[in-house]
């Protein structure tokens, strides 16, 4: 059995599926590093979030490898010899999931190296969720095997990974339930999330059944499919009654605060703590040109660090921010203009008049953004002659624009936008 797998690792379908797993792997990273960049956790979320692709192409490469006994016309060959007719397809499948998963593995590999040296907190149970991410892939590639070889197409591997394709996307995008547990596909309920380490059992139960019941079926040992199924059924009852994917607590300690110690303060979640620098260097400048202003905020923190069921719409002193979709794979910010824009939540909108635009009060919140950020003249917005005042001066048309945007002084909110 061992020449014989050795040599379907070598020949089969097996160096392709591990070719086809490393190149949709490296791809699925690259395009989304902002969803895992220095974060062990957010990496094997976005895995989990990528078996939207990696389960239909390890569907498709088991199909194609079960059906290769009917394609090269050898199926009465093998059931000649002495070996149980069984054991060539579970040796076909091994190999496959064997090969699929090293391609994988390997592109993660690169991404765990890339994470490595970023990443500020390692705790969590993403560990768990990458592994049962793993035992998925096999489980799909043992779909592909019953596919292969109860449906006589050539056509029956694209066939099948397509349709397994559109099945997790379909089962993905509704409404989110405890039936979530059962796909292999992670929704993306956030990286700070934790999922109970009994969920995790569970799951992993779930395809491991699966798994088995799909090679009895695909092998035609009725009895062993039948236990196998009632094991699978067994195991989906304690899945479906479990938590609730949107309920989950987050991981304490991957949320606790870290802070600046000089300047302003900033704050970010532990696991974002490897940007923090890069944070303050965008915030701290504007909390400076505030400071001392009456009824502004004086420090900024990450949205992550909120505790549950807080709102960040309240007056409560504080920036929230958002790092999510900021992270690259070699440090920094992906996007400077979202965190800056951030700092604009303070600001009063113009939408509090009647639910009409009133130009001047638009205008003049355009000004304040703008004096906020120093940007460079344009448009009809009259900054530069505000930043020709002296600080104290500037200072206090936007202690006076709050006052009146908080008011919804339409009068006078015309009367700043000019300059006066």
């Amino acid at each position: 059995m061992r020449r014989q797998l050795r040599l379907e690792l070598l020949r089969g379908t097996a160096p392709a599926a591990a070719l086809v797993m490393f190149g949709a792997s490296v791809w699925m990273l690259a395009v989304h590093q902002d969803d895992w960049a220095g974060r062990w956790a957010g990496l094997a979320s976005w895995v989990r979030q990528s078996m939207l692709i990696l389960a239909a192409l390890m569907v498709a490469a088991g199909a194609w490898q079960a059906g290769r006994e009917r394609r090269r016309q050898i199926g009465d060959l093998l059931a000649s010899t002495a070996r149980p007719a069984w054991q060539p397809m579970l040796v076909a499948w091994l190999a496959v999931s064997l090969a699929g998963t090293a391609g994988l593995l390997v592109a993660l590999a690169g991404a765990a190296v890339l994470v490595g040296r970023l990443a500020t907190y390692a705790g969590g149970d993403w560990w768990w969720t990458l592994a049962v991410g793993v035992l998925a892939l096999w489980t799909a590639s043992a779909l592909g095997v019953v596919v292969g070889r109860l449906v006589p197409l050539r056509v029956a591997a694209p066939i099948a990974g397509l349709a397994t394709y559109l099945g997790l996307a379909v089962a993905t995008y509704a409404p989110l339930g405890t039936v979530t547990w059962l796909s292999p596909v992670h929704a993306g309920w956030g990286a700070e999330r934790l999922v109970p380490a009994g969920t995790h059992l569970r799951q992993a139960a779930w395809f491991v059944a699966l798994t088995a019941l799909l090679l009895a079926v695909a092998a035609r040992r009725i009895r062993v499919a039948l236990v196998c199924g009632a094991l699978a059924a067994a195991s989906v009852v304690p899945i479906v009654t479990g938590p609730l994917p949107r309920r989950l607590p987050a991981d304490p300690a991957a949320v606790e605060p870290v802070c600046t110690v000089e300047g302003p303060q900033v704050c970010v979640a532990r696991m974002n703590a490897y940007l923090l620098d890069d944070v303050a260097v965008v915030l701290q400048p504007v909390l400076h040109r505030i400071d001392g202003i009456p009824g502004v905020p004086a420090r900024a923190a990450d949205e992550a660090t909120a505790p549950p069921g807080y709102s960040m719409i309240d007056d409560d002193g504080t920036i929230w921010f958002s790092l999510l979709g900021q992270s690259k794979a070699l440090g920094g910010l992906e996007r400077l203009d979202w965190l800056r824009a951030s700092t604009d939540s303070f600001l009063a909108r113009w939408g509090c008049y009647d639910g009409r635009r009133d130009e001047g009060a638009y205008d003049a919140t355009v000004l304040a953004r703008a004096w906020l950020h120093q940007e460079p003249p344009y448009g009809d917005i009259p900054v530069d002659r505000l930043l020709a005042r002296p600080l104290p001066q500037q200072r206090a048309w936007f202690a006076d624009y709050l006052a009146a945007s908080r008011a919804c002084d339409s009068t006078r909110l015309s009367e700043l936008a000019r300059v006066p």
